[in-house]
């Protein structure tokens, strides 16, 4: 049986290391991402927020899933 490697995560907004409120904005979020989780900003083809969880979706192309940052990706979500 072939693995699929995910391209879209779902991140609960309880499990993040900051004091989240969804009045932060997603240029905040994001930056987090960056920093905390060092995604490539070029691989995150878009970012949606909630009260409750942060939806990313990765760009396709490149074969990042042995990255250290996508294996900790998968962790948290």
């Amino acid at each position: 049986m072939k693995s699929m490697k995910s391209r879209e995560f779902i991140i609960r907004t309880d499990e993040l290391e900051i004091e989240y409120d969804y009045s932060l904005s997603v240029n905040l979020l994001e930056e987090y991402l960056l920093e905390e989780l060092e995604i490539p900003k070029e691989y995150i083809k878009s970012l949606d927020a909630n009260e409750d969880q942060i939806n990313i979706k990765l760009s396709q192309g490149r074969q990042y899933f042995n990255d250290d940052w996508y294996v900790n990706l998968q962790r948290v979500s």
